[in-house]
């Protein structure tokens, strides 16, 4: 089970660096529209577009790798209330986010196959294949899935010594 958890782990943070790359392509796209726009006077067509598409790939390509290192948000005020039960509520809830996130993969796995064969196109000025960008959708929900499972059946986070005294 160890090296799929490891090529698991691998897949996610290569998805996680090419989030991060997206980041920084987002932002020189941005300087470049800018600069383009105000000092040249030659707004681009293009920008506008890619930066959207670069900001969904971003997104979930990076939320597998941030909920395996627990960078996801979490409000804990009830599990850190109720220490004798917070076991139970903090598994509960990574369970139920894992089969929200799993369900909601499956639904999107629909739509990225309806898409593919109806041949559907971004409606934006540089067109895409909308497949292309729900694919990044399903991939993102998937491992962000499985790392609630992994959570879920994991060991808990030491408690914090604020926690750990209430």
């Amino acid at each position: 089970m160890k090296p799929i958890l490891k090529t698991h782990d691998a897949i996610s943070y290569a998805g996680f660096v090419l989030g991060a790359t997206m980041l920084g392509a987002i932002v020189l796209m941005y300087a470049y529209e800018v600069t383009s726009r105000y000092l040249f006077g030659a707004p681009t067509t293009w920008a506008s577009d890619f930066v959207s598409f670069l900001l969904l790939i971003m997104v979930f390509t990076t939320a597998p790798w941030l909920t395996r290192e627990n960078g996801h948000v979490a409000v804990t005020i009830i599990p850190d209330l109720l220490l004798r039960y917070r076991s139970a509520i903090l598994r509960t809830t990574f369970l139920a986010a894992a089969v929200a996130c799993l369900v909601a993969s499956w639904i999107c796995l629909g739509e990225n196959i309806y898409l593919f064969n109806r041949g559907t196109s971004t409606l934006t000025t540089v067109r895409i294949p909308k497949w292309i960008l729900t694919a990044f959708i399903t991939y993102g929900l998937v491992n962000t899935g499985l790392y609630f499972l992994r959570l879920t059946f994991s060991p808990l986070p030491e408690e914090t010594k604020e926690t750990a005294n209430a």
